[in-house]
């Protein structure tokens, strides 16, 4: 799927949203059905999709099972043709999780089904895990945070370069618990967002860290002007787990992107 064209965003796509198929609370059909009714023009489901390529991260816990993605993308496709109308479009997408190791053997995996878009995403550094529990973060000494979030930055830069990613979510991930300071990384989040410049990528303006411990969507403020300034694109996402949070604040997310520059679609 085609990013939409800058500096326009729209409050009537949502690409990033889960359902039970991985770590969601409502069905594929609720939360469907709710996108539609909440007038949505363009709704994407995008389960987790992960291939560690090393043992020891327990997303097992959260991923899509790897033997269900046939049934996944033939009960969306089923949706889709139950769904879509003039005013109503069902988008098939997983968020895939990045690993340097072994990116091209999944993308050749993923090829051989009819998604319309991939979301990069990264959740793990080497085994740890960024946004599991604030419990995982505070035991800590300030040096080993530091080298977890560089390599969060780093395994980003990675995933920018994939042309394979229509948008790269939740870009600022580990401010979730409001332990990390954002700022120290801002250098970081420069680095990727010119590779996203050069390769034709995007973002996401995603809503749901309103509602996490740093009471901040990701990414933040500075980060949004900055991408703003290189004419990235960007989409509004909600990141929603469950049917009743599908189109969650997405007018402060206008607002929010309206002052980092960005204009409204007609």
């Amino acid at each position: 799927m085609n990013t939409l064209r800058f500096p326009e965003v729209t409050t009537s796509y949502s690409l990033h949203n889960h359902s039970n198929f991985s770590d969601g609370a409502s069905t594929l059909e609720e939360m469907c059905r709710a996108a539609k009714s909440a007038g949505l023009t363009v709704f994407g489901i995008s389960d987790h999709w992960v291939e560690p390529a090393y043992a020891g991260t327990g997303t097992e816990s959260w991923r899509m099972a790897h033997d269900r993605l046939d049934e996944y993308v033939e009960t969306l496709q089923k949706l889709k043709r139950s769904l879509d109308d003039d005013n109503f479009t069902l988008k098939i997408g997983l968020e895939v999780d990045f690993f340097f190791e072994n990116m091209d053997d999944i993308f050749a995996r993923l090829k051989q089904y009819p998604l319309d878009y991939l979301i990069g995403s990264v959740h793990c550094c080497g085994t740890f895990p960024v946004d599991h529990d604030a419990s995982d973060w505070l035991p800590l000494p300030p040096e080993k945070r530091d080298a977890i979030c560089e390599m969060y930055w780093q395994k980003l830069e990675g995933a920018a370069k994939c042309k394979e990613f229509t948008f790269l979510g939740h870009l600022d991930l580990p401010k979730k618990f409001a332990i990390i300071d954002n700022d120290r990384y801002l250098a970081h989040a420069s680095r990727v967002l010119d590779i996203l410049k050069e390769n034709g990528g995007a973002i996401e303006l995603n809503t749901s860290g309103w509602f996490k411990p740093c009471s901040a969507p990701y990414p933040s403020l500075d980060i949004l002007k900055a991408a703003c300034a290189r004419e990235i694109p960007v989409y509004i996402n909600a990141d929603a787990h469950h049917c009743d949070h599908v189109r969650r604040n997405f007018t402060e997310a206008l607002e929010l992107l309206q002052l980092a520059g960005y204009k409204n679609r007609a």
